[in-house]
């Protein structure tokens, strides 16, 4: 703990020395902002002003500022101690006794923590009026909630029992309510196999709490993996007719020549690969191998083409999952372009989500623009209108409790006049 701490308070007072002098402030300046921060209680400031004035005058002020590095040292050190005990008195239920000590702590590295527990005390210990108790609870649930901590967020609802702040409470634990019975549809799935399933139930947890429990985004990638290792094995062991294959109208005139007709059938899978036609070459390739097992080169076509057809469905897909996150991080404008580009260059097989997805981006950036700017909000309010109307059109049904009601509002009446 004595080594941890002198951590701590090394790495502070090196960054309060690293600040640099106020431009223009003579030492005798900063000598009295240090003295008008002492009196406040500001020994961070204090420290700061002085040991930025032994910069211009070593003589005059640096053992002040070591002086003050001395006490600011002092300080952080009962500061710890003051939370220390303040945990000692949350354990035994000592709320009161909680928060006048970890109120001592008024800056450094240990008061966002004295500050958090300060809030559990007063919402554990009822130290306030009941709706002030309920307010302050429905505060730390939404932040915890936000962060993806959902135990912590529990925790608090429970303590919300003003009636006027029971429906945002009953909002939030049903999101994390239906988040962990998506997250554990997603994990049924994926045990069963079917990984385009889970890969969507992952995905859906993805835009109910992005960073929620469980890495909802690392699961979606991984499910969107093995289903297309899943497609790809699929396709290589099927045994497509060699009458169909790309190579029959090179290798029509060497139905006798074996070596002659791999050559024939490789030069095609080459041309497909290289023109992108990856299902083609695939094809091609495998066609080859029917002929030849051992067939180096092809066996190599073969690796290299389902490397990179996983490859770009990967990216695809995880494009999609980065749009879904922008949004949610109200990221409005990223999450256009990067949900855009998915259409542009995507499968289809979740075109309906990102067409939903990229209409939610549009509409919210007409919510937050400038209302005297009527052309350009219509033009947004019209083109999200469109993509709810595509995404209905794939059939794409949204999670009420996702999205918020203005958006929603809008995708219910989109597309009834078309």
């Amino acid at each position: 703990m004595r080594i941890a701490l002198s951590a701590v308070l090394l790495l502070t007072t090196t960054a309060i020395l690293a600040q640099n002098p106020q431009t223009g402030q003579s030492e005798d300046q900063l000598r009295d902002l240090a003295k008008q921060a002492r009196k406040s209680g500001n020994l961070e400031g204090e420290t700061a002003y002085l040991c930025q004035a032994a910069r211009l005058d070593a003589k005059k002020y640096q053992k002040k500022c070591e002086k003050a590095q001395e006490d600011l040292q002092k300080t952080l050190t009962q500061f710890q101690a003051d939370l220390e005990t303040g945990r000692g008195e949350m354990q035994r239920k000592d709320y009161s006794g909680a928060v006048r000590d970890l109120s001592k702590i008024t800056f450094g590295p240990d008061k966002e923590q004295a500050q958090a527990l300060i809030q559990q005390a007063r919402i554990e210990g009822n130290l306030l009026p009941p709706d002030q108790v309920s307010q302050l609870a429905l505060a730390v649930a939404d932040a915890a909630y936000a962060r993806g901590d959902f135990d912590k967020a529990e925790d608090m609802l429970k303590r919300v029992q003003s009636p006027s702040m029971k429906a945002a409470a009953n909002q939030i634990e049903t999101n994390i309510n239906l988040y962990r019975t998506t997250m554990k549809q997603a994990e049924a799935l994926a045990q069963s196999g079917d990984f385009k399933g889970a890969a969507e139930k992952y995905q859906a947890a993805v835009t109910i709490r992005p960073n929620g429990p469980g890495q909802p985004l690392e699961h979606a990638r991984a499910a969107l993996e093995a289903q297309v290792k899943a497609e790809a094995q699929q396709a290589a062991s099927q045994q497509p007719p060699l009458a169909q294959a790309p190579a029959a109208e090179e290798s029509s005139q060497a139905k006798g020549n074996s070596p002659e007709k791999i050559k024939g059938i490789l030069r095609v899978a080459h041309r497909e690969e290289a023109a992108g036609n990856l299902k083609g070459a695939l094809q091609a390739y495998q066609s080859v191998l029917m002929l030849d097992s051992r067939q180096a080169d092809a066996s190599a076509g073969k690796k290299r083409v389902l490397d990179q057809m996983k490859s770009t469905a990967e990216s695809i897909e995880a494009s999609l999952v980065e749009g879904i996150t922008e949004f949610y991080a109200s990221r409005f404008d990223a999450a256009e372009e990067v949900i855009g580009r998915y259409l542009q260059v995507g499968s289809g097989q979740h075109a309906g989500a990102a067409h939903f997805y990229l209409g939610a981006a549009l509409l919210c950036q007409v919510l937050l623009s400038d209302p005297k700017n009527m052309t350009h909000t219509s033009d947004l309010r019209h083109q999200a209108e469109d993509q709810f109307a595509l995404a209905k059109q794939l059939h794409y049904a949204p999670l009420a409790t996702a999205v918020s009601p203005r958006i929603l509002a809008t995708w219910s009446q989109a597309g009834d006049s078309k």
